[in-house]
């Protein structure tokens, strides 16, 4: 059995209810045909690149699966069929990705570049302004000899 990694884009106008619902009746279908499902997340809605079906947002989940690739094109199937999917993607993966773009997608401390730069940068911005300065100096100087 392989292991697929599953993203849905659903309908944004879908209630909360109602995607718990389909979250529920996709787990009982992927279940009966002996399909694992290893993790689900919901991602919520984001804005789409391009509009599709008129919607400028999709609801977003994430499955990650372990199934044979029969279950899984069964599954697709089944999904192009559904009103609520507006667009799917199953991906296979290998073993240890998953726990890769689980460490990717942790939240890492941001700062902002304004407030705090390394003393290498510092030295490189410094270095670079001198240089352009000893060339403005060098221009000047060329266009007075002329």
């Amino acid at each position: 059995m392989r292991t697929y990694e599953t993203m849905l884009v659903l309908d944004p106008e879908m209630s909360k209810e109602h995607v718990e619902e389909f979250v529920d009746k996709l787990k009982k279908f992927l279940g009966d045909r002996g399909v694992e499902i290893l993790k689900v997340e919901e991602w919520g809605a984001r804005p789409l690149a391009y509009e599709i079906k008129k919607k400028k947002k999709g609801f977003y989940l994430l499955f990650y699966l372990k199934g044979d690739a029969a279950l899984i094109s069964e599954m697709e199937r089944s999904l192009r069929l559904m009103e609520e999917v507006l667009r799917y993607l199953t991906v296979k993966k290998e073993e240890g990705d998953i726990e890769a773009s689980q460490q990717r997608r942790e939240p890492e401390q941001e700062e902002k570049p304004e407030e705090k730069k390394g003393a290498e940068e510092e030295a490189v911005e410094e270095e670079i302004a001198e240089e352009e300065t000893a060339e403005n100096e060098e221009s000047d100087a060329a266009a007075e000899a002329e």
